[in-house]
């Protein structure tokens, strides 16, 4: 079994959790938060996307960008399973997420964390 990462990004309601599991050369990362569940499935392929997100979710602002930009920067194939919600979600709340969001991004990518799981 390969080497899996776990990531927490931001804290309490608007927390973001990634699980970034290697297959072969490729990237699975489950993407959840809130009261998890699948709300987008993105597949980027060296940049290449290809998304499907169930009808009424939004997930699709959490998976595209992760798939696309991880599967760009490593040259790979990266499917991203996302899935958060929050009842009653405010303003607040979401510009709390997609902040978290991005830093998770930035943090997967900056640390160069996929290529340091190859390497164990």
């Amino acid at each position: 079994m390969s080497e899996r990462i776990k990531l927490i990004q931001g804290s309490g309601k608007t927390a973001l959790y990634y699980e970034i599991i290697p297959v072969g050369h490729d990237w699975l990362i489950l993407l959840t938060g809130g009261d998890a569940h699948i709300g987008c499935t993105a597949i980027g392929d060296d940049g290449r996307l290809s998304s499907y997100t169930p009808q009424s979710h939004k997930d699709d602002a959490l998976a595209i960008p992760l798939a696309k930009k991880v599967s760009q920067t490593f040259h790979c194939v990266c499917t991203v399973v996302a899935g958060f919600h929050l009842d009653n979600i405010t303003q607040e709340e979401i510009s709390k997420v997609v902040v978290n969001a991005e830093k998770g991004l930035q943090q997967i990518i900056e640390t160069n964390m996929l290529a340091k799981i190859k390497k164990a």
